[in-house]
């Protein structure tokens, strides 16, 4: 059976982006830390597929230096077909997203849910949500997109692991219990 992850960044009072989807709070420059990626290089050699909404896409297609997850299957929840694709291994999912990810993880695939807040709670609602990797940022947004949208999924975790860095970043790694 695969497992899905959730793996971001969010800032203290829970958001993920600000009201406008922004995530400018990721870049401030105190928080570079250089030579660490925050276990990133090692999550990414274990996951198979990526899957995230058409928001998220939309913000990440826009990066700077091209789209970041090349050559991985990603999956892209959205109504509309008509999206561009960043890479031939981008595919564009239409509908029953829950179904997909349950065939996934039954596939055996490794699944990292990138976001955004929809996304996350409807997985996190369906119980599909396996472990989550949440970096947390030392910054107030106050307001914004939550980690996850309101939903009626309750669950306990497990800590697997808590690492904080110089740079004032503390990364709570969680398994559903």
């Amino acid at each position: 059976m695969g497992r899905t992850i959730l793996y971001t960044a969010v800032s203290l009072d829970g958001y993920i982006a600000d009201t406008q989807g922004k995530i400018d709070f990721l870049d401030h420059p105190r928080f570079d830390l250089p030579d660490e990626d925050y276990g990133y290089e090692a999550f990414m050699e274990g996951i198979d597929t990526i899957v995230m909404g058409y928001n998220t896409y939309a913000q990440i297609f826009q990066f700077e230096g091209g789209y970041p997850y090349k050559g991985k299957h990603s999956i892209v929840l959205s109504r509309d077909t008509n999206i561009p694709l960043a890479d031939e291994n981008v595919e564009v999912f239409t509908e029953g997203s829950v179904a997909l990810l349950q065939e996934l993880k039954e596939q055996g695939k490794h699944i990292w849910i990138v976001g955004g807040g929809a996304t996350n709670a409807r997985f996190h609602e369906a119980g599909l949500i396996d472990e989550l990797i949440l970096t947390y940022i030392p910054t107030m947004l106050g307001n914004g997109i939550p980690l996850f949208r309101e939903n009626e999924g309750k669950s306990e975790w497990k800590t697997e692991g808590v690492r904080s860095y110089p740079n004032g970043l503390v990364q709570l790694h969680l398994v559903r219990s």
